[in-house]
């Protein structure tokens, strides 16, 4: 800058500029240091539940006590492969016992591969229940509707009760939207063999669908419902939480199916609010 006295010019500098050009390179220096020092933030994480109160899948026995199951070692490696979440494990009678009311308070989001009567005491299925009502996650895979019927809330939660699994043969699966996460990459229709439940205390009106059987690929008489309406696939809101369930998962095969595998991922990270 230039300023005149006595009619002279002369040229003056700023020295706040002129010192701070000279400290940006050293500043930048530190702030690229700070933040390689600040930790990773800590992917979400999924709890996954495998006991077995009642009847016990195969694909949920660990042969091992310490060895993950297939279910279990298919979920961790979906969260491995889409480096979005990670896993934890409840498996004997034992830990599930343990838990808290608070012990789900560290996750984004439960999953049930269940059975029967699971022995949580009341006050951890109320901090279940607070956790997903208060904007958590829900994922429900096959036999999870073989559980609690002695617990209506959980009913209600999940939205439907296991009513029996008239087929066991090769079907033809009818999507019905193809552009929820778990879906979007399986058509308008597919064919796989697995063992296909019905439910109770189900309807349209508490779920939104997204997978169905098509009625014309099986003996549809062996079914319960008139209107051979039979989902095996569903969302649904709980309070502020998000609910996803997938009927299928009963045959090893099923686990080792791509098809399957993306749309357990997608239902997952759904659940999760995961992008």
């Amino acid at each position: 800058m230039s300023i005149r006295r006595n009619g002279k010019r002369f040229t003056t500098y700023n020295r706040r500029v002129t010192l701070r050009l000279c400290l940006s390179p050293i500043a930048l220096a530190a702030v690229a240091l700070a933040v390689a020092a600040w930790p990773a933030p800590k992917p979400p994480r999924l709890l996954m539940v495998t006991h077995s109160a009642g009847y016990q899948h195969d694909v949920v026995r660990r042969q091992l006590p310490h060895r993950l199951s297939v279910a279990e070692q298919v979920v961790v490696e979906l969260a491995q492969r889409s480096g979005t979440f990670e896993v934890a494990h409840v498996y004997t009678r034992d830990e599930l016992a343990r838990l808290q009311r608070h012990s789900f308070q560290g996750f984004h989001a439960v999953l049930f591969f269940t059975t029967g009567s699971l022995p949580l005491t009341a006050e951890a299925r109320r901090g279940l229940f607070e956790f997903v009502r208060g904007g958590r996650g829900f994922i429900g895979v096959h036999s999870a509707s073989d559980t609690w019927y002695d617990v209506p809330e959980y009913g209600e939660l999940l939205g439907g009760y296991f009513d029996g699994h008239p087929w066991h043969e090769p079907v033809r699966v009818i999507v019905e939207d193809p552009t929820h996460p778990s879906t979007g990459h399986l058509g308008t229709a597919f064919e796989i063999t697995d063992e296909i439940y019905q439910f109770r205390n189900w309807s349209r009106g508490q779920v939104h669908v997204l997978l169905k059987l098509d009625p014309r690929s099986v003996d549809a008489r062996k079914g319960k419902r008139p209107d051979q309406d039979y989902a095996l696939s569903w969302v649904r809101q709980y309070g502020q939480g998000r609910v996803f369930y997938t009927a299928l998962g009963h045959r090893q095969e099923v686990w080792a199916d791509e098809r399957f595998r993306l749309h357990l991922l997608g239902g997952i990270r759904w659940a999760m609010g995961v992008p």
